[in-house]
């Protein structure tokens, strides 16, 4: 199946991402490093799947770093 959504937990230095298909069923989850996570998710998430990220301050920063690499 194709991951269509990601959610992710932003901490200061682990990261937890969690991806469902277009029926809601788990198919990634993954504890990742503040360094690693963003290709874990480069990776493993197709284009034009929806990504939400905890709403804090690193948010956006992490947001533009995800456009960047053509994700978001």
């Amino acid at each position: 199946m194709t991951i269509t959504r990601v959610g992710v937990d932003i901490a200061k230095s682990v990261f937890h991402v969690h991806g469902v298909d277009r029926h809601d069923q788990v198919i990634w989850t993954g504890k990742y490093s503040r360094q690693k996570w963003l290709d874990a998710l480069c990776r493993r998430v197709p284009v034009g799947a929806e990504i939400g990220i905890e709403a804090c301050a690193s948010s956006h920063p992490w947001a533009r770093q995800l456009q960047a690499r053509g994700i978001m």
